[in-house]
Parts: structure tokens; sequence; C-alpha cells
């Protein structure tokens, strides 16, 4: 007769990507994973496999919710520049609260360069980001609260590229009122 699960594998894969996320991948050790996803040893590689494919399902995770949340903040805006500033403004808030900058982020510059799996995901993840900042600067172009004359595509990797940067200044501990106003000079590029 099979045993049944004593965990829920969604919460266990929530701590175990909680746990990257604040530790790094090198950092994280397999008892650290343990601890945290209250799951046992053998019940862990049963359910999720090694510490690497665990690290890819919480990444995958992590990247999907990340994406449902950046959507989510779109639509909700008033219009596409509102959209761009509240991207930004959210990174910033999640930042301050949380001070562990984002997960893909983290991984892009700490896992990414040895390791092709991540590399992809990642890559995959942040081709996303860009084209729905392409997306929203075509938008706001239409909407007519962007400026015309700028390219959509290179304006968007532009503002894609100052969001990593922010993401990273957030990682390394940078205070929210020092980058804060550095938002306001993003969105001036705008105009």
């Amino acid at each position: 007769m099979a045993r049944t699960k004593e965990f829920d594998p969604e919460v266990a894969l929530d701590r175990a990507m909680n746990a990257f996320w604040e530790l790094g991948y090198e950092k994280t050790s397999m008892q650290d994973l343990v601890d945290r996803m209250g799951v046992g040893r053998r019940s862990l590689y049963d359910t999720f496999g090694d510490k690497h494919a665990l690290f890819m399902q919480s990444l995958r995770r992590y990247v999907d919710l990340r994406e449902d949340a950046e959507r989510e903040i779109a639509e909700a805006a008033h219009d596409a520049r509102d959209a761009i500033r509240q991207l930004f403004e959210a990174s910033l808030a999640e930042g301050s609260v949380l001070q562990k900058g984002c997960l893909a982020t983290n991984s892009a510059t700490e896992v990414a360069l040895g390791d092709p799996e991540t590399a992809r995901e990642i890559e995959r993840h942040f081709a996303v980001c860009q084209q729905l900042l392409s997306g929203l600067l075509r938008q706001g172009q239409r909407e007519g609260v962007i400026a015309e004359h700028h390219g959509a595509q290179a304006l968007g990797t532009g503002l894609f590229n100052a969001l990593l940067g922010l993401r990273v200044q957030i990682r390394a501990g940078i205070p929210r009122m020092r980058l804060a106003p550095a938002v306001d000079e993003i969105m001036r590029m705008l105009d």
C-alpha cells in the first residue's frame, strides 16, 4: 500500500523557493531545505529530486508568480505610463520589505553562468519581462502618455536593465529612500 504524503508539496516548494531566494543556491544546503520545508530527506528526494531539480522547480514557481504579478499590475494601472511606474514601485516596495532582491536576478548572477538550464529559464523570464515593458511603451505611445520618438523595443530593453539594476541594489541592501528618486528619473526617460 502506497503511503500518503505527510506534507503539502506546494507549501514545501514555496518554502524551498524562499530558502533559495534568501540564501542563494550555493549557500542553501540540503539540511537547510529539509529544515525549512518540514520534509524528511527521503521524502524531499522522492518528491522533488536532488537539490538542482528542486532549485529549478523553485525558480520556475518564482518566475510564474512574478510574471502573473507583473501582468496584474499592468492591467490594474490607469494607463501604460502608470503601469511602468507601478512595476518599478512594486520592486522597491517588495525589496524594502523582503530585502532579498529578485530570485531570478540573484540566480542570473550566481547560478546561470555555470548552469545552462538555469540560464535558459532566466533568459525566458527576462524576455517575458522585456516584452511586457516594450508592449506598455507601445500602448503608452498610442495613449499619448509616452513620447512617440522612442523606439519601444530599445527603450523597453533600457527600462528592463534599469529594473534589474534596481533589484541588484535592493539585494545589496541599498535603502529604499536612496533608490526611490531613481524611479522618478527613469520615468522622465519616457518624455
